[in-house]
């Protein structure tokens, strides 16, 4: 049998104390197995080859199960040995986070999770997030310290999308409960939300050219930061100097910035108290939320895995239109750069989920410096109609020129044609021949 350390495989040379640290992470996190009585590199055994050395070894272990932790796991490892008398412990996730050692209680000194392939300490802000989401606690469901709260933004929205406004409806919504209780996801929705969300554009020298603070109730956030994004989203325009067609490239593509913004404020764990920041570098634009990946892993979210750490908040999101295809909005967004070179990166921690957008127009300008084929010069319209053309039929003459772009646009003179080839274009084309019996062709680059 080969041994090898993986996230959810851990060898230990001996059953020391350090195994029901081991313990502990793997039921804090994703679950494992524990092999013991293998070196680190996995290259070394140290069997249990009697069965006086088994006992002893299965003993242990049972005791630990029954005395050293709390919650009790019993039903959660299992453990035996195999055919190299390699005792394994077999760990499944526990339903009941924290699992710590209970001599030292909930604290960092007896709670551990793993992090790739070692375990660690659990952050006290780890631990309160396992014993809130065991739980079952979500902050949207909270009653929040703030009563006195008015929705005139929210009513208006409702009004406008022609949805009923009344008590019932905030109820059904989770805004408010039978006896008028608010909720916290009634404080997001009402205008007295205390979230900010701060957008910013940097230039090379990172100074600000943009700096902006967004409050006010969530959903006026969220349309006003979209918004402003939209308008950060610049589009370039390039002439490709053998087609002459005017291609244009915006900095990010597709749905891919409206959908990380948007994933900003759905899955943002509002308990934490920090702002959703949106930053546009030169070379990219970085989103950073409050919370890590909420009950997955990055890679289930990747593959579109849909977890809610705000269900009732994305729903009013969606009665409002403002999400399609809840979940599959880090699939959408790597779909959008699926034609380019560069690719957005996803980076969870402990607290934040940050996302980068690589800018095309950064990227694709320092391929162009290499490789530069463009036209950086302004060129009308007209002038790209009449580049193409001689292109298409060498030689061609003025009036052969009117005659068919006459046809294709509106307004087109002799005179404009002739003008636009005399003012603009006499670094591309080129009258040889006689007046007579000549016509323009493309000069050679």
């Amino acid at each position: 049998m080969v041994y090898e350390e993986t996230n959810t495989i851990e060898l230990k040379e001996e059953l020391t104390d350090e195994v029901k640290e081991e313990i502990s992470a793997f039921l804090n996190s994703k679950g494992g197995i524990i092999c013991v009585g293998v070196s680190k590199d996995g290259k070394k055994l140290y069997p249990f080859s009697n069965q006086r050395d088994r006992d002893e070894a299965s003993l242990k272990v049972a005791n630990w199960l029954r005395d050293v932790f709390f919650p009790i796991p019993s039903c959660l490892v299992e453990h035996d040995f195999n055919e190299d008398n390699i005792l394994i412990i077999r760990v499944s996730e526990g339903p009941n986070k924290p699992y710590y050692i209970r001599e030292k209680g909930p604290k960092p000194s007896g709670t551990f999770v793993r992090l790739g392939t070692s375990k660690r300490k659990a952050t006290e802000f780890e631990i309160l997030s396992m014993i809130m989401d065991s739980s079952g606690y979500r902050y949207e469901s909270d009653v929040s310290e703030e009563q006195n709260l008015t929705f005139r933004f929210f009513d208006q929205m409702m009004e406008e999308h022609e949805l009923p406004y009344d008590k019932r409806t905030k109820i059904n919504l989770g805004i408010m409960s039978a006896d008028g209780t608010f909720s916290n996801l009634g404080l997001l929705m009402s205008d007295q939300c205390p979230i900010q969300v701060k957008v910013a554009e940097y230039d090379e020298a990172m100074n600000f050219r943009l700096k902006k603070t967004f409050s006010g109730p969530l959903l006026k956030i969220v349309h006003d930061v979209q918004e402003l994004c939209e308008r950060l989203n610049d589009v370039s325009a390039v002439i490709d100097g053998s087609s002459f067609e005017r291609k244009e490239t915006v900095s990010y593509p597709g749905a891919s910035l409206r959908e990380v913004v948007l994933n900003a404020f759905c899955h943002a764990d509002y308990l934490v108290r920090s702002n959703i920041k949106i930053e546009f570098f030169p070379s990219e634009c970085r989103v950073i939320s409050p919370g890590g990946v909420y009950n997955a892993t990055i890679e289930d979210v990747m593959k579109g895995v849909q977890t809610y750490r705000n269900p009732r908040l994305v729903h009013i999101f969606d009665k409002f239109g403002l999400i399609e295809n809840f979940g599959t909005g880090i699939p959408r967004t790597m779909e959008a750069y699926l034609p380019f070179p560069v690719k957005p990166a996803f980076e969870p921690t402990e607290r934040f989920f940050i996302v980068r957008l690589p800018n095309l127009n950064a990227s694709l300008q320092a391929t162009n410096d290499e490789i530069n084929d463009e036209i950086n010069d302004e060129i009308s319209d007209l002038g790209l109609l009449i580049l193409r053309l001689v292109k298409a039929r060498p030689g061609v003459k003025v009036p052969a020129i009117y005659e068919v772009l006459s046809a294709q646009a509106e307004g087109v003179t002799l005179s404009k044609i002739r003008n636009e080839i005399r003012r603009n274009l006499q670094k591309y084309i080129e009258m040889r021949g006689s007046k007579k019996s000549g016509g323009y062709f493309l000069k050679d680059k």
